[in-house]
Parts: C-alpha cells; sequence; structure tokens
C-alpha cells in the first residue's frame, strides 16, 4: 500500500510528518465541491489533482479495510491496535476507549461495502452508502483554524468517538472519487492470491496491483514460466 501522505487537519489533527509521496498538493479543500472541474473535465487525471486531504482520507481508508479483508489475518484485535491506525493519520481528540474496536469493525465493513459498489460501477449503490456512514458517523462539516493554517473544513467534532471520526473521514474520501466521477480507482489488486484494496493515482489509472514490487512482479514472472512451459509449435 501507498505510504500516507501529509495530512491536511480535516478533523482536528495535528500535522503529520514532511509528505512521503511527492505530489503537488492543495490543502484547503472544499469536500469535493470542486472536484468535478479539477478530476472530471480535466483530461489529465494525474494524480497532482488529489489534493492532501483527499490522497491521505483514502490511503487511511484503504488500510482500515485491508486490516481485515478476505486472506489476510484479522489486525485489528483490540483498540489499542485501533489507536496506532488512528496515529499513524494523527487523528487527534477524543482516544480510543473500550467497545470501540466493535464499531470500528461495523465501520471497516461498511466501507468496504463502499468499495464493492465503486468495482462494480454502481454509483447509486456507492452514493447510498456513503451517505449512511456519514450520517451515522454524525459528520458535521465545520469551519476551523488551528495550528498556523487559516480557515479550513473539518469532518467532525474531535469530541466524538474516534471509531466515528475516522469513519467520517474515510467516508468523504471515498465521497470525493464519487463526486469527481473516479470511482474506478479504488479497486482491489488483481493477483489471484491477494485480496487487498488499494486507490490508483496513476495518471491514466491503469495500476493493477497493490504493490508492483510484490504481486505484481510475483504476476510477471508467473506469466513468463507460462510462457516458457508452452510446447512451441512444430516447424512447418
Amino acid at each position: 500500500m501507498e505510504a500516507a501522505p501529509s495530512a491536511a487537519n480535516s478533523r482536528g489533527r495535528r500535522p503529520l510528518a514532511a509528505p512521503v509521496i511527492p505530489v503537488d498538493v492543495m490543502t484547503d479543500s472544499s469536500y469535493g465541491t470542486d472536484m468535478q472541474a479539477r478530476l472530471r473535465d480535466i483530461a489529465d487525471s494525474s494524480q497532482s489533482h488529489f489534493d492532501a486531504d483527499q490522497m491521505e482520507a483514502l490511503t487511511g481508508c484503504v488500510e482500515l479495510i485491508n486490516s481485515g479483508r478476505a486472506g489476510s489475518s484479522e489486525q485489528l484485535h483490540d483498540e489499542s491496535d485501533l489507536q496506532r491506525l488512528a496515529d499513524r493519520y494523527a487523528f487527534a481528540g477524543s482516544r480510543a476507549r473500550s467497545g470501540n474496536i466493535t464499531a470500528a469493525l461495523e465501520y471497516r465493513a461498511q466501507l468496504d461495502a463502499v468499495v464493492t459498489a465503486c468495482e462494480a460501477r454502481d454509483e447509486p449503490a456507492a452514493i447510498g452508502r456513503i451517505n449512511a456512514l456519514l450520517a451515522a458517523t454524525g459528520a458535521v462539516p465545520q469551519i476551523a483554524a488551528h495550528h498556523g493554517r487559516g480557515p479550513h473544513l473539518h469532518v467532525s467534532n474531535p469530541a466524538s468517538p474516534l471509531p466515528d471520526r475516522m469513519a467520517a473521514h474515510f467516508a468523504m474520501g471515498l465521497a470525493w472519487l464519487v463526486v469527481a466521477g473516479q470511482i474506478r480507482r479504488i479497486r482491489t489488486c488483481a493477483s489471484p492470491a491477494c485480496q487487498k484494496v488499494f486507490v490508483d493515482f496513476s495518471k491514466n489509472s491503469s495500476r493493477r496491483y497493490c504493490d508492483s514490487r510484490t504481486c505484481g512482479n510475483r504476476m510477471h514472472v508467473a506469466a513468463y514460466r507460462a510462457r516458457r512451459q508452452q510446447p512451441r509449435p512444430a516447424n512447418q
């Protein structure tokens, strides 16, 4: 999975360290209100059109979903695991509490269902599930200014339960894809042995594997060996 880019403080978070993904970013997004003009109507839908907040939300969403995807062992066993995941994406505010893991796992399943709808190109279903998630998490957009940043939007109140804030932020990342007409960018790895989800930030949305160095290389090697084992045609 891609490393998490710099945070954009969309939900009362402290700033993350320097960005890992080398892209030009805009940090004051407006919840997708301008995404159609920036992604759908621009022929070059390269990763530079995803701002830092969008990329961070989608990367975190993918990591949460992959923590329980079929074919991999469960990675969220208790609230300490949930808090470690939240800390990687700089969620400030209330921390994980006893009983939060149950809600987190339920939200994870709902986010995964959105991805399934996106892969099926079922936009109405994806929209319905995202809207339901935003309502369930109590997402309340609000303007904030902190840590030296000017006015920007938060997804939810930092006092809300941690699973609610995480699910709301990650659902907002998926909402950006839908509004931009880019639901094809989130998909399951093409390797039959892998069930991980990834977001394709490539210029032409042609990425097929969650990690080209592992799944991609294994598939290329397997294809090469299969070609080598094919019988050669008899001489004419």
